[in-house]
């Protein structure tokens, strides 16, 4: 038996769904595929929150997060910013 492709499986998990949950669905494509939130916008009904989780400043603090790998690896230290 061949083994369906992910588009195959969607389309059969989408069958099984009420037209509230298939609607649910379709908002969070629409969303995927935006880089603006809608008008509508509800944070507590959005599955992304809590996706990920760690420091909300993991961005900013790259640079010095890879100073202290470098540092810690190599034995010296450099002139902070």
């Amino acid at each position: 038996m061949a083994v369906p492709n992910v588009r195959q499986q969607v389309e059969a998990k989408l069958s099984q769904l009420s037209d509230e949950e298939v609607a649910a669905v379709l908002r969070y494509i629409e969303a995927m595929q935006t880089t603006e939130l809608p008008a509508d916008y509800d944070e507590a009904n959005d599955p992304s929150i809590g996706f990920l989780s760690g420091p909300t400043d993991l961005a900013r603090r790259s640079k010095q997060i890879l100073r202290d790998e470098i540092t810690a690896r190599s034995g010296w230290t450099q002139k902070k910013d």
